[in-house]
């Protein structure tokens, strides 16, 4: 008699805790399921990068070489030829190694769209490593570096970018070997050789 009872509450117990049992699991393993398919927080941000503004951009996205210092930015150091304490360009390791400032007998050819020479003169100013130039008959402004031998200029139109000029000294500081690329009005490439015309006022 009590062996059947014991039987038979077994019996009844064990469907009873296996399934309380299910249910104990089934009920922890919901929220670990559901953390799981839940989208985080992190999951769903995008990262935001910094955008740089710089004055203006060349056709297809190319921006000054030297936006520290253009037509709306003052030069970076104070005028006259490069010393030790000038101050160094971003990015340059060597100094500007010449005197640069006068005028400057400019003997070119331009090489696109179609081909022809030209005679002109270009003057620079020079703030140390820094240079600002003019060049006769045409209504643009070159800003840029001078570091070692060599030349980086932006060309700007106003306070519009609208080419660049790449040069490397040669001479004792006194012939300039340079390629130039304008893009605006329209486009046009070509070279040059510089020769001073006269030399700085100090030394």
């Amino acid at each position: 008699m009590s062996h059947s009872r014991t039987l038979a509450h077994g019996q009844s117990v064990g469907p009873i805790l296996l399934r309380m049992l299910v249910a104990l699991v089934a009920l922890l393993g919901v929220p670990a399921a559901a953390r799981a398919q839940t989208p985080t927080a992190t999951s769903t941000q995008t990262t935001v990068t910094p955008t740089i503004v710089v004055p203006t951009l060349l056709p297809g996205g190319q921006g000054p070489r030297s936006p520290f210092f253009g037509p709306a930015a003052a030069p970076p150091d104070s005028e006259g030829p490069p010393r030790d304490s000038s101050t160094m360009p971003p990015g340059r390791a060597a100094r500007c190694r010449w005197d640069l400032r006068g005028a400057w007998d400019a003997n070119g050819r331009q090489t696109d769209p179609t081909a022809n020479t030209y005679q002109a003169q270009l003057t620079f100013r020079q703030y140390g490593n820094y240079l600002m130039a003019v060049k006769s008959n045409q209504a643009i402004t070159y800003y840029g570096v001078c570091s070692g031998d060599r030349l980086e200029l932006d060309a700007y139109s106003g306070d519009q970018l609208v080419g660049a000029y790449t040069g490397t000294v040669s001479g004792n500081g006194r012939r300039i070997e340079s390629t130039w690329v304008l893009y605006s009005p329209e486009y046009s490439a070509g070279y040059e050789t510089l020769t001073a015309a006269s030399l700085p006022a100090t030394r």
